[in-house]
């Protein structure tokens, strides 16, 4: 009997360094606290250490310290404590940036662009009030412009470090940042945002349901935002996630766009080989260059299969890709899904290595 493996090896490379980076010291000093007393005095350095670089607009530091965390779990560490500086004003209320993540899956015959700016804005903003996402009363508001993940990540920690204390600051931020028009010449899933801006009072909690289930408003708002993108030709799936802080927004986003794409690769190729009467077989591997990749094939075709690429970020969870995989795998009736037990190599010769059905027989693989 094969032995079961439910998840992939991470082919991140994490090196142990010495701490000489202040916020890598810092951070290791949270992470190995001896108790909670000690790891809220080390936090709260860290947070002061955080506070001192983004009011000097000194990134240099953060960045040498993002890249060269020794575990996850430090990187995260890391970036929950700049992310906690960046979204609290500590001298009175917090003007906080926020972005709804807007996937699009998309497809036309013909080159095609899809409008960079939604007609009917206010009809969300007064859905989401509706639904309970923005409290009553609240300022809460998403503007109308579609924006490049790129124009978001431009807008760096130190900058936001600032807007949280200058609401009219971030109000013409937000308003300057270009629309981005999403150009169609076949088919395609592309990452979005809607942006707005909140006061949260000193103290308060914020007047946003940041990272609540869409639920109930989730297919109301599909339905408004197909009205906004609709163009004969075209065909236009939008899928909307939970409004969050700008940061933590970012990785979602960018989270949900994969999980898509993965999903979007993954039925077309099933599909695709059923038609021509063959059962297809999954195969994720894990590679040394930080990558996920996945395949659906056969065996005895070396022809019909295609891939897919997962770049891992530094907070992807590899344990959460697989088993949406695997979970997609067994909604898609695909009985064959195998895992490569250790990290692979990025290429074979100079092409990029990706395993088929007879590359990784299941007596070598996984089944589920």
């Amino acid at each position: 009997m094969t032995e079961f493996h439910s998840s992939l090896p991470d082919p991140r490379q994490y090196t142990p360094v010495a701490p000489k980076n202040e916020l890598i010291r810092l951070t290791l000093a949270v992470q190995d606290a001896a108790n909670s007393d000690d790891r809220a005095l080390w936090h709260s350095e860290l947070a002061t250490a955080l506070t001192g670089y983004l009011e000097r607009n000194e990134l240099l530091p953060l960045s040498v310290a993002l890249a060269m965390l020794p575990s996850q779990e430090a990187y995260r560490t890391l970036w929950q404590a700049l992310r906690e500086v960046v979204e609290c004003n500590p001298n009175g209320p917090t003007a906080l940036p926020f972005a709804l993540p807007l996937v699009l899956v998309a497809g036309s015959r013909q080159k095609t662009t899809l409008a960079g700016e939604l007609s009917n804005i206010d009809e969300i903003n007064a859905l989401l009030r509706e639904h309970g996402v923005f409290a009553a009363g609240c300022d809460a508001s998403l503007g109308a412009k579609l924006i490049h993940p790129d124009t978001l990540a431009g807008i760096n920690s130190s900058r936001l470090y600032y807007l949280a204390q200058d609401g009219a600051g971030l109000a013409r931020t937000l308003d300057q940042l270009p629309a981005a028009p999403v150009e169609l010449n076949g088919e395609g899933v592309f990452l979005r945002y809607l942006v707005g801006q909140v006061t949260v009072a000193e103290g308060a909690e914020p007047p946003v349901r940041f990272g609540s289930a869409v639920n109930s408003w989730g297919l109301p708002v599909m339905k408004l935002l197909n009205a906004a993108l609709d163009q004969d030709g075209v065909t236009l799936f939008p899928i909307a996630r939970a409004p969050q802080p700008v940061m933590q927004a970012m990785v979602a986003g960018g989270m949900a766009r994969q999980d898509v794409a993965l999903e979007v690769f993954a039925s077309a190729q099933i599909r695709a080989l059923r038609e021509l009467g063959k059962e297809p077989v999954a195969i994720a591997s894990a590679h040394e260059n930080g990558e996920l990749r996945f395949t659906v094939s056969t065996p005895g075709d070396e022809r019909n299969w295609k891939g897919f690429v997962w770049p891992l970020s530094p907070l992807d969870s590899v344990e959460r890709i697989v088993a949406n995989f695997r979970e997609l795998m067994a909604d898609c009736q695909v009985n064959d899904v195998r895992l490569l037990p250790e990290v692979a190599a990025d290429k074979e010769g100079d092409i990029p290595l990706f395993f088929t059905a007879d590359d990784l027989p299941p007596v070598d693989a996984v089944r589920q």
